[in-house]
Protein backbone atom coordinates (compact mmCIF):
# COMPACT_ATOMS: atom_id res chain seq x y z
CA UNK A 1 0.00 0.00 0.00
CA UNK A 2 1.12 3.85 -0.36
CA UNK A 3 2.50 4.85 2.45
CA UNK A 4 1.84 9.13 3.06
CA UNK A 5 4.71 10.77 5.70
CA UNK A 6 3.88 14.25 5.95
CA UNK A 7 7.12 16.16 6.37
CA UNK A 8 9.21 19.34 6.28
CA UNK A 9 12.63 20.09 5.72
CA UNK A 10 14.78 23.44 5.33
CA UNK A 11 18.12 23.97 3.39
CA UNK A 12 20.86 24.98 5.73
CA UNK A 13 22.62 28.08 4.15
CA UNK A 14 25.39 28.93 6.21
CA UNK A 15 28.48 30.38 4.49
CA UNK A 16 31.49 30.72 5.83
CA UNK A 17 34.40 33.25 4.04
CA UNK A 18 38.52 32.82 3.60
CA UNK A 19 40.56 34.99 1.90
CA UNK A 20 40.02 31.91 -0.83
CA UNK A 21 36.65 32.20 -0.58
CA UNK A 22 35.46 28.44 0.78
CA UNK A 23 32.17 27.27 0.83
CA UNK A 24 30.74 25.29 4.21
CA UNK A 25 29.91 21.86 4.41
CA UNK A 26 31.43 20.78 0.41
CA UNK A 27 34.95 20.76 1.76
CA UNK A 28 36.24 23.88 0.87
CA UNK A 29 35.24 23.99 -2.83
CA UNK A 30 36.79 26.70 -4.10
CA UNK A 31 36.29 28.64 -8.20
CA UNK A 32 34.60 31.43 -9.87
CA UNK A 33 31.93 32.28 -12.26
CA UNK A 34 31.92 33.53 -15.74
CA UNK A 35 29.27 35.28 -17.20
CA UNK A 36 29.51 34.99 -20.95
CA UNK A 37 26.60 37.62 -23.06
CA UNK A 38 26.96 39.96 -26.05
CA UNK A 39 24.51 42.56 -24.01
CA UNK A 40 25.80 45.13 -21.13
CA UNK A 41 22.59 45.40 -19.95
CA UNK A 42 22.23 41.24 -20.23
CA UNK A 43 25.67 41.14 -18.12
CA UNK A 44 24.90 43.74 -15.50
CA UNK A 45 21.64 41.80 -14.98
CA UNK A 46 23.38 38.01 -14.79
CA UNK A 47 25.87 39.42 -12.92
CA UNK A 48 23.73 40.71 -10.16
CA UNK A 49 21.98 37.72 -9.90
CA UNK A 50 24.90 35.32 -9.62
CA UNK A 51 26.68 37.39 -7.44
CA UNK A 52 24.73 35.98 -4.31
CA UNK A 53 26.84 32.75 -4.44
CA UNK A 54 29.28 34.39 -2.71
CA UNK A 55 32.11 33.17 -5.41
CA UNK A 56 34.04 35.35 -7.68
CA UNK A 57 32.40 36.76 -10.97
CA UNK A 58 33.77 38.10 -14.20
CA UNK A 59 31.98 38.94 -17.34
CA UNK A 60 32.79 38.80 -20.87
CA UNK A 61 31.49 39.47 -24.43
CA UNK A 62 32.91 36.36 -26.55
CA UNK A 63 34.23 33.18 -25.29
CA UNK A 64 37.49 33.68 -27.30
CA UNK A 65 38.04 36.43 -24.60
CA UNK A 66 36.54 34.93 -21.43
CA UNK A 67 38.92 33.14 -18.55
CA UNK A 68 37.28 29.26 -18.17
CA UNK A 69 39.20 26.86 -16.80
CA UNK A 70 38.06 23.23 -15.30
CA UNK A 71 36.83 24.74 -12.16
CA UNK A 72 34.64 27.76 -13.81
CA UNK A 73 30.89 27.55 -14.17
CA UNK A 74 30.12 29.43 -17.40
CA UNK A 75 26.55 31.45 -18.04
CA UNK A 76 26.38 31.55 -21.61
CA UNK A 77 24.23 33.44 -23.84
CA UNK A 78 22.18 30.85 -25.90
CA UNK A 79 23.54 31.87 -29.01
CA UNK A 80 26.68 31.08 -28.20
CA UNK A 81 26.14 28.21 -26.26
CA UNK A 82 26.58 25.64 -28.97
CA UNK A 83 29.78 27.17 -30.04
CA UNK A 84 32.95 25.25 -29.40
CA UNK A 85 33.67 25.44 -25.61
CA UNK A 86 36.48 24.86 -23.60
CA UNK A 87 36.57 22.23 -20.31
CA UNK A 88 34.71 23.79 -17.50
CA UNK A 89 32.56 22.90 -14.47
CA UNK A 90 29.59 23.07 -16.01
CA UNK A 91 27.92 25.51 -18.97
CA UNK A 92 24.89 27.17 -17.92
CA UNK A 93 22.72 28.31 -21.13
CA UNK A 94 20.34 31.38 -20.86
CA UNK A 95 18.04 33.00 -22.78
CA UNK A 96 19.49 35.75 -25.39
CA UNK A 97 18.52 39.10 -26.09
CA UNK A 98 16.86 41.46 -23.21
CA UNK A 99 16.79 37.68 -21.34
CA UNK A 100 13.01 37.09 -22.69
CA UNK A 101 11.72 33.53 -22.68
CA UNK A 102 13.65 30.97 -25.06
CA UNK A 103 12.16 30.21 -28.22
CA UNK A 104 11.32 26.54 -28.51
CA UNK A 105 13.55 25.54 -31.74
CA UNK A 106 16.54 27.58 -29.45
CA UNK A 107 15.97 25.20 -26.52
CA UNK A 108 15.52 21.93 -28.75
CA UNK A 109 18.91 22.86 -30.55
CA UNK A 110 20.61 23.01 -26.96
CA UNK A 111 19.27 19.79 -25.93
CA UNK A 112 20.41 18.05 -29.24
CA UNK A 113 23.99 19.77 -28.72
CA UNK A 114 23.69 17.65 -25.07
CA UNK A 115 23.85 20.93 -22.91
CA UNK A 116 23.45 19.98 -19.02
CA UNK A 117 21.48 23.24 -18.36
CA UNK A 118 19.30 24.86 -20.29
CA UNK A 119 17.19 28.14 -19.03
CA UNK A 120 14.04 28.39 -21.32
CA UNK A 121 11.96 31.23 -18.78
CA UNK A 122 12.57 35.21 -18.71
CA UNK A 123 12.52 37.43 -15.87
CA UNK A 124 11.95 37.41 -13.33
CA UNK A 125 11.75 33.65 -13.36
CA UNK A 126 15.79 33.29 -14.56
CA UNK A 127 16.90 34.99 -11.55
CA UNK A 128 15.25 32.11 -9.22
CA UNK A 129 16.50 29.29 -11.69
CA UNK A 130 19.93 30.64 -12.23
CA UNK A 131 21.02 31.28 -8.87
CA UNK A 132 19.84 27.69 -7.59
CA UNK A 133 21.58 26.05 -10.26
CA UNK A 134 24.65 27.55 -9.42
CA UNK A 135 24.65 26.82 -5.73
CA UNK A 136 23.61 23.13 -6.48
CA UNK A 137 27.48 23.32 -8.67
CA UNK A 138 29.21 25.50 -6.27
CA UNK A 139 28.32 22.81 -3.34
CA UNK A 140 28.07 19.69 -5.26
CA UNK A 141 25.02 19.54 -3.84
CA UNK A 142 22.41 18.58 -6.30
CA UNK A 143 19.71 16.59 -4.53
CA UNK A 144 16.01 17.30 -3.12
CA UNK A 145 13.13 18.96 -4.22
CA UNK A 146 13.69 21.65 -0.87
CA UNK A 147 16.36 23.45 -2.72
CA UNK A 148 13.85 24.86 -5.27
CA UNK A 149 11.24 26.01 -2.40
CA UNK A 150 10.95 28.09 0.07
CA UNK A 151 11.93 26.85 3.71
CA UNK A 152 8.52 26.93 4.86
CA UNK A 153 7.03 24.48 2.03
CA UNK A 154 5.58 21.24 4.05
CA UNK A 155 7.00 18.66 2.03
CA UNK A 156 4.94 15.53 1.48
CA UNK A 157 6.64 11.92 1.00
CA UNK A 158 4.87 8.45 -0.50
CA UNK A 159 6.49 4.98 -0.91
CA UNK A 160 5.02 2.56 -3.19
CA UNK A 161 5.01 -0.67 -2.24
CA UNK A 162 3.99 -2.46 -4.71
CA UNK A 163 3.65 -1.67 -8.64
CA UNK A 164 -0.53 -1.67 -8.31
CA UNK A 165 0.41 1.32 -5.81
CA UNK A 166 0.90 3.56 -8.97
CA UNK A 167 -2.56 4.68 -9.35
CA UNK A 168 -3.43 5.20 -5.86
CA UNK A 169 -0.69 7.49 -5.09
CA UNK A 170 -1.40 9.62 -7.90
CA UNK A 171 -4.88 9.65 -6.98
CA UNK A 172 -3.88 11.21 -4.10
CA UNK A 173 -1.25 13.36 -5.01
CA UNK A 174 -3.90 14.97 -7.38
CA UNK A 175 -6.65 15.26 -4.37
CA UNK A 176 -3.80 17.00 -2.39
CA UNK A 177 -2.84 19.17 -4.59
CA UNK A 178 -6.61 20.55 -4.65
CA UNK A 179 -6.77 20.96 -0.88
CA UNK A 180 -4.05 23.18 -1.51
CA UNK A 181 -6.28 25.42 -3.27
CA UNK A 182 -4.46 24.76 -6.71
CA UNK A 183 -6.39 25.12 -9.46
CA UNK A 184 -7.28 21.40 -11.59
CA UNK A 185 -5.46 22.40 -14.25
CA UNK A 186 -2.75 22.07 -11.87
CA UNK A 187 -3.76 18.62 -10.45
CA UNK A 188 -4.21 17.39 -13.87
CA UNK A 189 -0.76 18.11 -14.80
CA UNK A 190 0.79 16.99 -11.74
CA UNK A 191 -1.15 14.23 -11.84
CA UNK A 192 0.01 13.22 -15.55
CA UNK A 193 3.94 13.76 -14.69
CA UNK A 194 3.44 11.77 -11.75
CA UNK A 195 2.08 9.03 -13.73
CA UNK A 196 4.91 8.98 -15.97
CA UNK A 197 8.02 9.69 -13.51
CA UNK A 198 6.53 6.57 -11.71
CA UNK A 199 6.06 4.36 -14.70
CA UNK A 200 10.08 4.78 -15.05
CA UNK A 201 10.95 4.40 -12.16
CA UNK A 202 8.57 1.13 -11.48
CA UNK A 203 9.31 -0.55 -14.75
CA UNK A 204 12.23 1.16 -17.27
CA UNK A 205 14.79 1.73 -14.23
CA UNK A 206 15.80 -1.68 -12.97
CA UNK A 207 18.14 -3.52 -15.32
CA UNK A 208 19.80 -7.23 -14.76
CA UNK A 209 23.96 -7.64 -14.66
CA UNK A 210 24.46 -6.97 -18.43
CA UNK A 211 22.70 -3.77 -18.26
CA UNK A 212 19.20 -4.72 -19.83
CA UNK A 213 16.22 -3.17 -18.80
CA UNK A 214 14.48 -6.38 -18.12
CA UNK A 215 11.41 -5.05 -16.88
CA UNK A 216 10.57 -2.43 -19.49
CA UNK A 217 8.08 -4.90 -20.90
CA UNK A 218 6.13 -5.89 -17.60
CA UNK A 219 2.65 -5.88 -18.18
CA UNK A 220 1.31 -2.68 -16.02
CA UNK A 221 -1.16 -4.10 -14.27
CA UNK A 222 0.64 -7.24 -12.96
CA UNK A 223 1.44 -6.45 -9.09
CA UNK A 224 4.77 -6.69 -7.70
CA UNK A 225 6.25 -6.17 -4.54
CA UNK A 226 8.81 -3.41 -4.26
CA UNK A 227 11.46 -3.68 -1.57
CA UNK A 228 15.49 -3.51 -1.99
CA UNK A 229 16.47 -1.23 -4.66
CA UNK A 230 13.33 -1.54 -6.10
CA UNK A 231 11.91 1.21 -3.82
CA UNK A 232 10.16 4.08 -5.56
CA UNK A 233 9.35 7.13 -3.71
CA UNK A 234 7.70 10.16 -4.25
CA UNK A 235 7.54 13.52 -2.80
CA UNK A 236 5.97 16.78 -3.39
CA UNK A 237 5.67 20.46 -1.89
CA UNK A 238 4.19 23.84 -3.03
CA UNK A 239 5.14 26.99 -1.83
CA UNK A 240 2.43 28.95 -3.85
CA UNK A 241 4.87 29.96 -6.29
CA UNK A 242 6.21 26.58 -7.70
CA UNK A 243 4.42 23.39 -7.13
CA UNK A 244 7.80 20.36 -6.95
CA UNK A 245 7.24 17.20 -7.90
CA UNK A 246 10.50 14.19 -6.86
CA UNK A 247 10.82 10.81 -8.23
CA UNK A 248 13.35 8.41 -7.02
CA UNK A 249 14.42 5.32 -7.69
CA UNK A 250 17.19 2.96 -6.37
CA UNK A 251 19.20 2.04 -9.89
CA UNK A 252 21.13 5.40 -11.21
CA UNK A 253 20.46 3.90 -14.59
CA UNK A 254 19.54 6.83 -16.48
CA UNK A 255 21.04 7.80 -19.15
CA UNK A 256 20.92 11.72 -19.38
CA UNK A 257 22.40 12.28 -22.48
CA UNK A 258 19.53 10.19 -24.21
CA UNK A 259 17.08 12.21 -22.27
CA UNK A 260 18.19 14.99 -23.66
CA UNK A 261 18.02 13.94 -27.13
CA UNK A 262 14.77 12.16 -26.80
CA UNK A 263 13.36 15.52 -25.50
CA UNK A 264 14.35 17.70 -28.20
CA UNK A 265 12.92 15.00 -30.34
CA UNK A 266 10.00 16.02 -28.79
CA UNK A 267 10.53 19.18 -28.95
CA UNK A 268 10.59 19.82 -32.43
CA UNK A 269 7.67 16.76 -33.30
CA UNK A 270 5.13 18.48 -30.92
CA UNK A 271 4.43 15.10 -29.58
CA UNK A 272 5.55 11.81 -27.21
CA UNK A 273 4.94 9.88 -24.29
CA UNK A 274 6.90 9.01 -21.29
CA UNK A 275 9.65 11.75 -19.84
CA UNK A 276 8.91 13.86 -23.03
CA UNK A 277 5.31 13.91 -22.03
CA UNK A 278 6.43 15.17 -18.45
CA UNK A 279 8.54 17.76 -19.77
CA UNK A 280 5.55 19.04 -21.64
CA UNK A 281 3.74 19.69 -18.68
CA UNK A 282 6.08 21.16 -16.61
CA UNK A 283 8.09 24.04 -16.61
CA UNK A 284 11.64 22.67 -15.34
CA UNK A 285 12.89 19.38 -15.37
CA UNK A 286 15.39 18.21 -13.05
CA UNK A 287 17.41 15.16 -13.25
CA UNK A 288 19.69 13.94 -10.29
CA UNK A 289 22.36 11.55 -11.28
CA UNK A 290 24.14 9.10 -8.63
CA UNK A 291 25.82 6.45 -11.75
CA UNK A 292 24.16 3.05 -10.14
CA UNK A 293 22.49 4.39 -6.71
CA UNK A 294 20.01 6.68 -7.30
CA UNK A 295 18.57 8.55 -10.16
CA UNK A 296 15.90 11.35 -9.15
CA UNK A 297 13.92 13.57 -11.23
CA UNK A 298 12.12 17.26 -9.94
CA UNK A 299 9.46 18.06 -11.89
CA UNK A 300 8.47 22.21 -11.41
CA UNK A 301 5.52 24.02 -12.08
CA UNK A 302 5.15 27.66 -12.11
CA UNK A 303 1.90 28.72 -10.46
CA UNK A 304 2.26 32.19 -10.47
CA UNK A 305 1.66 32.54 -13.93
CA UNK A 306 -0.73 31.60 -17.02
CA UNK A 307 0.48 29.25 -19.46
CA UNK A 308 0.90 31.73 -22.26
CA UNK A 309 2.75 34.27 -19.85
CA UNK A 310 5.64 31.57 -19.94
CA UNK A 311 8.08 30.43 -22.34
CA UNK A 312 6.54 27.76 -24.69
CA UNK A 313 9.44 25.01 -23.29
CA UNK A 314 10.59 23.88 -20.25
CA UNK A 315 13.95 24.52 -18.93
CA UNK A 316 16.05 21.46 -18.65
CA UNK A 317 18.87 20.25 -15.88
CA UNK A 318 21.21 16.92 -15.42
CA UNK A 319 23.09 17.02 -12.16
CA UNK A 320 25.56 14.20 -10.99
CA UNK A 321 26.33 13.87 -7.64
CA UNK A 322 27.17 11.04 -4.82
CA UNK A 323 24.06 9.79 -3.59
CA UNK A 324 22.66 11.23 -0.40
Amino acid sequence: MVQPIATSAALPCSVYFTDTVQRSGVGGIRGKIVVVHPERKAQRALHRMVGAAGVPVEVASELETAAIDADTIVIVDASLAQSRKPVARAWIAVPGEGLSAAEAPVVASLLAAGCDHVIAHPMPILAEELLATVQKLLRRDVFGLEKYLTWSADVRSYTLDDTRDRDAAVAELAREVVLFGLPDRVSSMVSVIADELLANAIYSAPVDDAGVRHRASMPRDQGRALSGRDVVTLRWATDARYVALEIRDRWGSIDPVACATRLAAAQSTQGGMGLPLAYACCNQLVIGHAPGALTEVVALLDVRFKPTELGRSASFHVFSGDAP
